[in-house]
């Protein structure tokens, strides 16, 4: 199992965020509920998050946003999961050698929305390493990042799970599109509490 955590960054998560997504603060404790299960039991888990630069060309589309050094741009539990952790910048290249391993934390910086822009993770996408995986996805938005997020490993074969609770979009109609195309592509639907039981009955995250 692989814990997706997409873009739970202050610009995005708070009110008063540059990129504030409506109603996100209704699923911090969610999200905190998921990040803090993934320490407890080692589950690998994947951090997205965007890092941009004041000149970007993201922000011909979207008004600036996650400007790296600021406090928008740093996650909003930014010390979970406790795990060791891992940081691959947006540049990262592709690794031959890299996996993903159980126990520890990736955060993987990107400059656009989608994260497998990021070379490092679409190199292990490519890979098959997320194939027959399960994967856990939840965040923000979801009508841009998390639909870009579950797109991505349900088309590299990946059981994707998104966690209806745990993600918020930005406008009504597109987000209702983006759950659809999602559903079409394979992706299935549980909770917070689903995902909690599950991990729990178990015992372990494989």
């Amino acid at each position: 199992m692989i814990f997706f955590d997409v873009d739970t960054q202050h610009d995005f998560m708070d009110t008063d965020g540059a990129l504030a997504v409506p109603d996100a603060q209704s699923i911090r404790s969610n999200i905190e509920a998921l990040l803090t299960i993934a320490g407890r039991k080692g589950i690998a888990t994947i951090s997205s998050r965007c890092a941009h630069d004041p000149d970007d060309p993201e922000f011909k589309i979207f008004p600036p946003h996650c400007i790296e050094g600021t406090r928008g741009a740093e996650r909003i539990f930014a010390e979970l999961p406790e795990l060791p952790r891992e940081e691959l910048s947006f540049d990262a290249a592709a690794d031959p050698d890299a996996r993903i391993e159980t126990g520890r934390h990736y955060i993987v910086s990107k400059k656009v929305f989608d994260l497998f822009s990021n070379a490092w993770l679409d190199g292990l996408r490519r890979k098959d390493v997320f194939n027959g995986q399960e994967c856990i996805v939840f965040g923000v938005a979801t009508d841009y990042c998390v639909r870009a997020c579950g797109l991505g490993l349900a088309e590299a074969g990946a059981k994707v799970y998104l966690v209806e609770d745990a993600v918020r979009g930005v406008a009504t109609e597109s987000t209702s599109d983006s759950l659809q195309e999602m559903r079409t592509a394979g992706v299935q639907f549980t909770t917070t509490d689903e995902v909690m039981k599950k991990i729990l009955k178990t015992g372990n995250n494989q």
